[in-house]
C-alpha cells in the first residue's frame, strides 16, 4: 500500500477512536458536563478557569497591544486582570451557592425572571462577538 492509503486508514481509525471515546464518556447530567460531577477539586477548577481566561489569543493580543501602544496598553492589561479578580471574588461563589453553571442561569434564578435570563444571554453573546472581533483584528 502507498502512503496515501495508510494516511486514510490512520485518520479513519483515529476518528473512530475519538467518536468511541466521546460516546463512552458521555456526560449523564448537567453537573457532570460542566464540573465533572463535582469530582474536580476547587484548586484544579480555579486553574482551569484561569487557563480559560488567559488564553493564548489573549496573551498574543495583549502583547501586540502593549507593543503598539506602549505603556498606554498596560491599562488594558490591568482591566483584564481586574475583571478576572472580580469574576473570581464576586460572581463565582454565588454561582456555586445557587447551584448554577452559567451566568444567564444564575441571573434568571436570582431575579426570578426569564426576561433577565434572556437579557443576560444576549449580553453574553454580544460580549463574545466583541471578543472574537478583537482577536481577529
Amino acid at each position: 500500500m502507498d502512503v496515501q492509503t495508510w494516511t486514510y486508514i490512520i485518520v479513519g481509525l483515529s476518528f473512530a477512536l475519538y467518536i468511541g471515546i466521546a460516546i463512552w464518556s458521555k456526560a449523564k447530567s448537567t453537573s457532570e458536563f460542566y464540573v465533572a460531577g463535582g469530582s474536580v477539586s476547587p484548586l484544579a477548577n480555579g486553574m482551569a478557569t484561569a487557563a480559560d481566561w488567559m488564553s493564548a489569543a489573549s496573551f498574543i493580543s495583549m502583547a501586540g497591544l502593549i507593543a503598539f501602544m506602549g505603556y498606554d496598553g498596560t491599562v488594558y492589561l490591568m482591566g483584564w486582570t481586574g475583571g478576572y479578580v472580580l469574576l473570581a471574588l464576586m460572581l463565582a461563589p454565588y454561582l456555586r451557592k445557587f447551584g448554577k453553571f452559567t451566568v444567564p442561569d444564575f441571573i434568571g434564578e436570582r431575579y426570578y425572571s426569564k426576561t433577565a435570563r434572556i437579557v443576560a444571554l444576549l449580553c453574553a453573546i454580544f460580549i463574545s462577538f466583541t471578543y472574537v472581533a478583537g482577536q481577529m483584528r
